[in-house]
């Protein structure tokens, strides 16, 4: 139960950190995939493979209610500490390269 409240408390503060967030679904992608979707984003983001549940908690806790039913599946976050847009473009020319990646949603700055 521990681990789980860090898991929560450390989610909670890269939602309340982050100037957005975005929720992908990386189903089918190898781990070499997921290592180099990490280093072409990694100067403006962090991204990380999470449990929905404790990760709905941790959103709901920083007021982000809007990814709720996003949440299904295996879900992986980019939590963005620099130009939202660069890290979103880096998704999307991931996903054309990578069709197993589906971006799911994000949240910009207090905007769904």
């Amino acid at each position: 139960m521990a681990q789980k409240d860090a898991t929560v408390a450390e989610l909670t503060k890269n939602f309340e950190d982050s100037t957005a967030v975005l929720l992908t679904e990386y189903r089918g992608l190898t781990v070499a995939e997921l290592k180099e979707l990490r280093n072409s984003i990694r100067q403006d983001a962090e991204y990380a493979v999470v449990k929905n549940t404790l990760t709905k908690i941790a959103a709901n806790k920083a007021g982000i209610s809007t990814l709720d039913d996003d949440l299904k599946g295996p879900s992986a976050i980019a939590f963005v500490h620099g130009d939202p847009v660069s890290v979103a473009k880096g998704l999307r020319a991931f996903a054309k390269a990578h069709p197993l990646l589906v971006i799911k949603g994000g949240f910009f700055d207090g905007a769904p």
